[in-house]
């Protein structure tokens, strides 16, 4: 399975092109804004998958983490998501929105190659 893997060159190509823009038009500030908002986003998401995970149980040794610190993750990104103006959130959706759109494409791309 891994034999078939390949460099994710349009996301690549897709991300630089959006920091390149945001970089010429002069406005880092919408470029860290945005960068923000997805990083709270995803680390909100990530401690609540842990919350969801410590749910099932296996047979062999792993890495655990109190509870508490995971909740306080969920907590911290909940409490800074508000911090973030809706015009962040809204090109984060975009470009997130992109992002599905590129790999649905990516996917249809991969079946028919198949």
């Amino acid at each position: 399975i891994w034999a078939s893997r390949r460099t994710p060159w349009v996301a690549i190509l897709f991300t630089t092109a959006i920091a390149i823009g945001l970089i010429l038009e002069a406005n880092l500030e919408k470029l860290a804004d945005t960068t923000v908002a997805l990083l709270v986003i995803v680390f909100a998401v990530v401690n609540a998958t842990v919350l969801y995970l410590r749910r099932d149980r296996v047979d062999h040794e792993h890495f655990r983490i109190p509870t508490v610190f995971p909740v306080l993750g969920v907590g911290v990104s909940l409490a800074l998501l508000t911090q973030i103006e809706a015009e962040a959130f809204a090109r984060a959706g975009i470009l997130v929105g992109i992002g599905v759109a590129l790999w649905l494409v990516n996917e249809l791309v991969l079946r028919r190659t198949a």
